[in-house]
């Protein structure tokens, strides 16, 4: 089976599935935003001064973008015509003129937000509930999601490679010693375990490194973790993110949404800091997450290398003809997708 018309396959899987897009440290105070950009769409989770909303990036007035950046903190103003928005009103700039329209109607094409711990949701038209998609995931994210402090690195571009070849090569194991030699690699992953939730997979691999375990274990005392696993844990969310951490003291978010341009996706990774004990001073683990901010964006760029060299006509949803072990979330992905667009 061919991968058919990939642009509404994706728009399909965009609009049936709730999406893991943001933590509530980044939405914290009120003008707080995040921008995700999908098929030619933008999506906006923002703090308009009493909750957090997800909304279509456009003016209800006359479509202008709202918001530019990735993210920052900025007041939900219309640069064309001065509409604005806060606290689940939208203000029409002289409203007199507009007696002949039903201004009372106006609104945000909003999203559906729900919150699993400090992780925001977000969903068009879900075909399921959130707790039912992440299929028993939900007290694990939960508590990984309280222990992280805040956002550290922010990382986005856009990938040279169709983002089910890119969310592949995330996925297995089989192609670390090759394309990360320097990197990933000098964590010495022993053979891991998979856990299959749903169509959402938890991949554990404890690290061969002695002396390096030894040294994250000392760390340990100077966080406040609820979940922790000592080792790489490496998190798939059906369709399109992936978490991963090393002894849980950071948390790097990653997400491989399909793009409008053929063989392109809108690749972000964002790295957060784990909670500390209320003795620990940030100085003291500041150098270890530079650390993994940079080796994160070095891994990424390396996997990007790799994967620009697969044309998007080479994936299918079959199970490939010939699969290593350490591949084998590659089969049960593929038959995650098969189903969630066959039904």
């Amino acid at each position: 089976m061919t991968i058919g018309d990939p642009d509404q396959a994706s728009a399909r899987l965009w609009a049936d599935n709730w999406h893991l897009l943001a933590h509530r440290s980044e939405l914290a105070e009120p003008r707080d935003f995040v921008r995700f950009d999908i098929l030619g769409r933008e999506v906006v989770l923002h703090h308009d001064g009493a909750s957090v909303i997800a909304f279509d990036n456009r003016c209800p007035h006359r479509g202008a973008r709202i918001f530019d950046g990735d993210a920052g903190r900025e007041r939900f103003l219309c640069r064309y015509h001065g509409w604005s928005y806060a606290k689940g009103r939208v203000f029409v700039a002289d409203k007199a003129s507009l007696a002949h329209c039903p201004v009372d109607q106006v609104a945000l094409n909003t999203l559906r937000l729900e919150w699993i711990g400090d992780f925001a949701f977000v969903a068009e038209a879900p075909v399921q509930a959130l707790e039912d998609q992440l299929a028993g995931l939900a007290p694990m994210l939960a508590a990984m999601s309280r222990g992280i402090a805040a956002r550290w690195d922010f990382n986005r571009y856009l990938y040279e490679a169709d983002w089910r070849i890119a969310l592949e090569n995330a996925l297995e194991p089989y192609h670390v010693g090759p394309i990360h030699p320097d990197t990933l690699a000098t964590l010495k992953l022993q053979p891991g375990k998979n856990r299959y939730y749903g169509r959402n997979s938890v991949w554990s691999a404890p690290l061969g490194d002695e002396r390096m375990v030894k040294r994250m274990r000392s760390l340990t005392r100077l966080f406040d973790l609820p979940h922790q696993f000592e080792g790489y844990e490496s998190l798939y969310l059906f369709p399109f993110t992936m978490i991963s951490s090393t002894f849980g003291f950071s948390q790097s978010v990653q997400h491989f949404l399909p793009a409008s341009a053929a063989g392109r996706s809108h690749f972000t990774s964002r790295l957060f800091a784990g909670r500390l004990k209320p003795a620990t001073k940030p100085d003291l683990v500041a150098p270890l997450m530079a650390s993994s901010a940079a080796m994160n964006r070095a891994v990424f760029d390396e996997d990007h290398a790799i994967c620009k060299r697969v044309p998007a006509d080479t994936w299918s949803m079959d199970p490939p003809r010939f699969w290593a072990a350490s591949e084998e979330k590659l089969l049960h992905f593929r038959e995650s997708y098969r189903a969630a667009l066959s039904g």
